[in-house]
């Protein structure tokens, strides 16, 4: 019988993550994200694609809930995930760049399991795991490459080596253990600013309340020389993997004074928003309940009506119950293996809301990466309540209703931004289920690779080649521009002068045509040829009067990145990097 049910399992699970999988890869190439922070790093992968590991940075991107003088910047995890995928595939196209973020989606869908048989049966754990795996927002975090995507993956790996490590009674599977959860919290603190704090925080919190340290008798039994003795092994290996896959950080930082640092210190010292507090905490309860609803029902994206209220009331219902029955659990609950995981879980959402009051006013979808897995988990909290007033048949019954109620609700959200891209590729479509950046411009890799495939069959050789586009996508252009490897081909963005060897092209909306040109150049422009590309409308143009000035652009000039990479550590390649290529655009 217990050999019949594992294989149900192993079959049910593999159904899920094929399932995910579809969703996840289906036209992935061509509706793939690749906006201005892609396109910017994909401009430094190529690079070391290119010309070797030497020319990969030594700090990631930048930190995005920051607002202080200077660039704080992450770790380089996310860059040196992106890297291998190019060594793999061989290719630095953008979709290969997207990969990591790609499999480490279907990883987390596993992990998701793994981390609720800690506590649930195996059906409520398939179920917990189903609905994150088709969780509309989920999946769109899934689809192109950007550096705080993989973060529940390691968030999960973190949580699930820290629970198993305490369960764990032979000591030398404990090291394997923590070694999971050190390289959770070490590569995940590296992929976003508040997966930095939630891991630390969450972690922290756990493991202090765990040892009950605030309680004589406790510390005592902590200070002991044995368990001294093995407290100082494992924080030996904890220091050994956080020097290995920070060393690219603390290098930077020496090289440049503690640059890095300094300004992570000014960014925890900042006040995001000049705002009292009461009404930072009452924004910051709307926000969650508006995503907490955004990941459990894919509603709540901005479209008021009776569908949000009640998927709004549905969310509301779930954390209440889920939260109250935490607590309720905690107080009767013996077995020390399901109160731990309880504690986790109820410090992971604690921590979390704190972690966001400051940022109430500030918040996106990305900052609710850290919580994605825990509406579902506290569902499964509801799933195993209802086992205990009903009848077990009749709670699974009920329990199977909500979870396919749950998937129909995001299969219809997934489905209707799916809709949305295939109609962008044909006609102007207006973007309402894009939800991971401010532009919803609903512009894909398919309608840039398009845009640049025409300039460059129309591009007349010998000439120099301007291009007009809104400045989000000019990186994205450059870089498929880029890719055509024609040594020949010499382009840059928009500038009017005297050139005789000139020939423009404009990109702008295709619903706006060429008014944006006339806005910022004039209306003595003549169109040569254009074409449209759903959302997008590119159009070849003869400038008639070209006394405008001297030298007018409308895209600001690239900077000089002021990175450091490998090779500036060991000192090679610097003759060969006098005239290197900008290849950040960073200011």
């Amino acid at each position: 019988m217990l050999k019949n049910a594992k294989k149900l399992t192993f079959a049910a699970l593999l159904l899920i993550i094929l399932g995910a999988f579809f969703v996840r890869t289906y036209n992935f190439e061509e509706w793939l994200y690749f906006k201005m922070d892609q396109a910017r790093d994909a401009f430094m992968i190529n690079n070391a694609f290119q010309n070797g590991p030497g020319y990969l940075p030594l700090l990631g991107a930048r930190a995005g809930a920051t607002d202080v003088d200077g660039f704080l910047r992450l770790g380089p995890a996310s860059y040196y995930f992106q890297y291998i995928s190019t060594l793999l595939f061989d290719s630095a196209e953008p979709y290969v760049l997207a990969y990591p973020d790609l499999i480490f989606s279907i990883g987390a869908i596993v992990l998701l399991y793994l981390f609720a048989r800690l506590y649930f049966s195996r059906e409520h754990s398939l179920m917990i795991t189903a609905m994150y795996a088709f969780s509309f927002i989920i999946i769109q975090y899934s689809r192109f490459a950007w550096n705080p995507n993989s973060l529940q993956f390691f968030l999960l790996l973190s949580f699930y080596g820290l629970l198993k490590f305490f369960r764990e009674k032979n000591e030398k599977k404990k090291f394997a253990w923590i070694l999971l959860w050190a390289l959770g919290i070490i590569i995940g603190s590296q992929l976003h600013f508040f997966g930095f704090f939630g891991l630390i925080g969450i972690s922290g919190l756990f493991i202090a309340i765990k040892l009950q340290i605030w309680k004589k008798d406790e510390l005592l039994k902590h200070l002991t020389r044995k368990s001294l003795t093995k407290f100082a092994s494992y924080l030996t290996l904890v220091l050994l993997i956080f020097v290995i896959f920070y060393s690219p950080v603390i290098i930077s930082d020496v090289q440049k004074g503690g640059e890095n640092t300094k300004n992570f210190f000014a960014a925890i010292s900042s006040k995001p928003q000049d705002k009292p507090l009461t009404e930072k905490i009452s924004k910051n309860i709307s926000e969650n309940i508006k995503y907490y609803c955004l990941i459990t029902t894919s509603q709540c994206y901005g479209q008021e009506g009776a569908k949000e209220n009640a998927a709004k009331a549905v969310t509301v219902i779930i954390m209440l119950a889920g939260m109250t029955l935490i607590f309720r659990k905690l107080k009767k609950e013996k077995d020390e293996q399901q109160r731990d995981f309880l504690i986790l879980l109820a410090v992971w959402i604690a921590v979390y809301f704190i972690l966001t009051i400051p940022f109430a006013f500030q918040l996106r979808p990305r900052f609710f990466i850290v919580v994605f897995a825990v509406p579902f988990i506290i569902l499964g909290l509801v799933y195993e309540y209802l086992e205990t007033i009903i009848k077990r048949k009749h709670a699974l019954a009920a329990s199977v209703f909500m979870t396919s109620l749950i998937l129909l609700w995001n299969s219809y959200g997934t489905y209707a931004w799916f809709r949305e891209q295939a109609d962008s590729q044909e006609k102007v479509t207006p973007i309402k289920r894009s939800l991971i950046l401010k532009a919803k411009d609903g512009v894909l890799l398919s309608h840039l690779q398009n845009v640049s495939d025409w300039i460059y069959e129309r591009h007349e050789e010998g000439k120099t080649l301007y291009f007009y586009v809104k400045p989000e996508h000019v990186r994205p252009i450059e870089y498929l521009l880029y890719l055509k490897d024609d040594k020949n081909l010499v382009y840059e963005t928009m500038k009017i002068n005297k050139d005789p060897n000139a020939e423009y092209f404009a990109v702008t909306p295709t619903k706006n045509g060429l008014q944006p040109v006339y806005k910022k150049f004039g209306s003595d422009i003549t169109l040569l040829e254009s074409r449209e590309f759903g959302q997008l409308m590119v159009s070849k143009i003869l400038v008639n009067n070209r006394d405008i000035s001297a030298d007018f652009r409308f895209n600001r000039p690239k900077t000089k990145t002021d990175r450091i990479f490998w090779k500036d550590v060991f000192g090679v390649g610097q003759d060969e990097d006098k005239e290197l290529e900008i290849i950040t655009g960073e200011e």
